[in-house]
Parts: C-alpha cells; sequence; structure tokens
C-alpha cells in the first residue's frame, strides 16, 4: 500500500536508516542505563521525539494513501451508475398569494 509518488523516494532510504540508527541508539542507552532513576531526561526527551517523529510519518503515509484512494474514483462514473439503479422522486409545493392593495400602494 506504499505511494511511489511520495516525496520521500526521492530522499531514499538514508534518512530512514539515520531514524533507525538513532533509535537503536537511544535503546541501547535506555537499556545500559540500569534502572528508571538512572535515566536521564535527555535520553527520555530523545524516545518521545523519536516516537512522535514515527507517527508523525505513519500518519503523514496514512494521509497520501487516502488522498492517492480518493483521487482514484471517478465520482461522475460512480453517480451515473448510482441513478441507473434507483428510482428519484422530486416533490415541491408551491403558494401564490395576492398581495394587499395597501401595502402594494405605501411601497409605490
Amino acid at each position: 500500500m506504499a505511494n511511489n509518488d511520495s516525496p520521500d523516494k526521492k530522499n531514499g532510504d538514508g534518512a530512514e536508516k539515520k531514524k533507525g540508527a538513532e533509535l537503536t541508539d537511544t535503546l541501547k542507552k535506555i537499556l545500559s542505563a540500569g534502572g528508571p532513576t538512572d535515566i536521564s531526561k535527555e535520553l527520555l526527551q530523545t524516545v518521545v521525539s523519536n516516537a512522535l517523529k514515527a507517527k508523525d510519518d505513519i500518519t503523514q503515509k496514512a494521509t497520501n494513501e487516502m488522498i492517492a484512494l480518493i483521487r482514484r474514483i471517478d465520482f461522475v462514473q460512480e453517480f451515473s451508475k448510482f441513478a441507473r439503479e434507483h428510482k428519484f422522486k422530486v416533490t415541491a409545493e408551491i403558494e401564490v398569494f395576492k398581495k394587499d392593495s395597501e401595502s402594494a400602494e405605501k411601497k409605490k
């Protein structure tokens, strides 16, 4: 379900490998820290920032896929198909009232 026209393809896989390496280094630091009290604030910020970046990347890719799917839909053809398979009933009610002679003279 990958979008081949995405701008990420132009950059190659270098950015993804770099993110993966950063995440691996961060995980190694966490595991070697020894315990929750030894984990530094900087390390936690790195983990959170990498998680947010990953979430944003996934959201962007999912959005691009949805846009691509919607662009492939031929709405005219789909509506024509719908119209062939359904009946339409339109009803209207129109009332005509005579103007009051006094209000018509005041407006003149």
